[in-house]
Formats: C-alpha cells, sequence, structure tokens
C-alpha cells in the first residue's frame, strides 16, 4: 500500500500531460502510486502514458464521458494509499512538494495544501491566491475563510487524508463542476488543516477562459454549495458569498445580448454595483503594489512549518 496515492483526471490533455507526470516521478517522496483517469480523451493522452514504464503509474478509461465530479469520484475509488493528492493534467509539481506535506501530517489533519504559483506563457507569474499573496496561508479551521475569502486552494496542491473523504460520504452526485472546492470545505468543517507556505505546485494558466456557459453553471453550483451550509455560517458570511455570486452570474448573462437586461436586474437587486466601480482601482494598487513589495513567496527567507 503507498503512503500517497497521486490522481490525475485527464481528458485531451497531451500536450502538457508529459511535464506533470514528469513532476511525480521527479518527486523527493518516492512512496506514491499514481491513478491516471482518462476522462475519454481523443488525443494521444492515452497512448503518451502507455510510454511509462514505471509499474506505480496507472491507467484507467472512464466507463463514461461524465462531468467532473462524478470522474473525480471515481478516481477515488481506485485509490489505495493514505493519502488522496491530486495533480491536474497541465498543472507541475515541485520536487520536494509531497516531502514537504507529508512532514505536516499529523492525525488529527485532514487536508494538507501548499503555495502555488501561476505562470503563463509570457513568462509571467503571479501568487495563485491574491487574498494571501502577502501573508501566511490559512491553517487550523478554516471553514468560514472558505465562503468569506472563496476559494483560496488549487486543487493541484491538495491532498487529502483519504478517510477523511470516506468519512464525509465523498463527492455528491449533485456536484459536477466544483468537487474541488466541494471536498475542501466539507474536509474543512470537520478536520485541522496544514498549509506549506513556500511554492509547492505551478499552475498553468491559459490565454481561453472558461465559456460563459460553464462559468454561469460553475457560480450557480457554488451558491447551491453556500445553502448547504448557511446554518453553520453567519449571516454576514452567507450574504457576502451570495452578492458575489450573483455579481458573478449578471456579469456573464449581460454578455449575451438575450440575458442582458436580465442580468442587469440581477446584478442591482442581488449583486453588487459598488465592487465593480471600485474593481478597476483594485487591480491598479495590486499592480503597483507587486512591482514595489515582494510577495510572500518571493521573500527571500521562509517561515518553518513545526
Amino acid at each position: 500500500m503507498p503512503l500517497v496515492s497521486v490522481i490525475m483526471n485527464v481528458r485531451n490533455g497531451a500536450a502538457t500531460l508529459r511535464e506533470a507526470i514528469d513532476s511525480v516521478l521527479e518527486q523527493t517522496s518516492e512512496d506514491w502510486e499514481m491513478i491516471v483517469w482518462d476522462d475519454r480523451s481523443t488525443d494521444a493522452s492515452a497512448a503518451m502514458v502507455a510510454e511509462y514504464s514505471d509499474p506505480r503509474i496507472r491507467y484507467f478509461l472512464s466507463p463514461d464521458d461524465v462531468p467532473l465530479g462524478k470522474a473525480r469520484q471515481d478516481a477515488i475509488r481506485q485509490a489505495t494509499g493514505e493519502w488522496v493528492a491530486f495533480l491536474d493534467q497541465d498543472d507541475i509539481w515541485l520536487p520536494a512538494k509531497l516531502e514537504r506535506q507529508l512532514a505536516l501530517a499529523d492525525t488529527n489533519v485532514g487536508l494538507i495544501y501548499g503555495r502555488t504559483i501561476r505562470f503563463y506563457s509570457s513568462g509571467l507569474e503571479r501568487d495563485y491566491d491574491q487574498t494571501h499573496e502577502y501573508k501566511p496561508l490559512p491553517e487550523g479551521d478554516i471553514f468560514t475563510q472558505l465562503f468569506a475569502d472563496s476559494c483560496f486552494i488549487a486543487m493541484s496542491s491538495a491532498m487529502f487524508r483519504r478517510s477523511a473523504i470516506e468519512t464525509i460520504g465523498g463527492i455528491p452526485h449533485e456536484v459536477r463542476i466544483i468537487p474541488d472546492y466541494y471536498l475542501y470545505v466539507a474536509v474543512a468543517q470537520k478536520y485541522g488543516v496544514r498549509a506549506v507556505q513556500e511554492p509547492v505546485c505551478r499552475y498553468r494558466m491559459h490565454p481561453e477562459s472558461m465559456s460563459h456557459t460553464v462559468a454561469l453553471e460553475m457560480h450557480r453550483e457554488v451558491l447551491w454549495l453556500v445553502d448547504c451550509w448557511a446554518d453553520q455560517l453567519d449571516s454576514h458570511t452567507v450574504a457576502l458569498c451570495r452578492r458575489r455570486h450573483f455579481t458573478a452570474i449578471a456579469l456573464e448573462e449581460m454578455k449575451s445580448a438575450n440575458s442582458c437586461a436580465t442580468g442587469f436586474v440581477r446584478l442591482i437587486r442581488q449583486g453588487s454595483i459598488g465592487s465593480q466601480l471600485v474593481r478597476p482601482f483594485a487591480f491598479v494598487f495590486h499592480l503597483v503594489r507587486r512591482n514595489v513589495v515582494p510577495p510572500y513567496w518571493r521573500e527571500p527567507r521562509k517561515q518553518p512549518n513545526v
């Protein structure tokens, strides 16, 4: 039985898949298995995985074309390790990722994540989590913060205790687009969370953005998630989350001529016009700040995790 089961959900990922797999093979901690769950790829992804002879790499072809939530859960069922870590097909782990996270694996911890760096084809780099770009990542009881600060954990940085996933019942069928967010919230509600403050992975940014339809479904699904946990959150946090995601839905609706009027009314009644008015100023502030003060992950010295 390996200590860590690495899950990689793949769908037409041949362009970046090799780099992702190689980053697992280069880990300083070698006690792992990799479950490559192929979500019905039509490119050369399967052939590329077959080129690897390492017996720790196990390939599975999904019997059906299913949403990401079910694909994640189907892959989790194949895991045999004490911990389940995720790496998306276009992201890259840094070599000491698993080693640094396993060093924090106390018995009461159900989720360990780490700082993630967004990177662009132009060479530009940014912290994945702008909220904590200049301070340590949250640890301990972060349940409420996952709503108040939105979803600040990158799935490719996350590692869950497998028994914790089993305790929460896995990913429900209602979750199609945001299984990652669901797992963070559900596990953090019952278990402690630790974080590696140094970068542990790199998150690849693509020029194409999420489609209009998927963006609408995603924000609606987050609202469903908020409703699921509303009775365990304070009213201010619930109102903040709902306003944030109704604003995002309204902005998406306003991109289409057919739903522009509906979106505008939604923005006024359920969203936040004020947040959109200050957005350009916030963008300039962050841009100037990054050029004057180095963010936490660029500091030459780091506080050790204990």
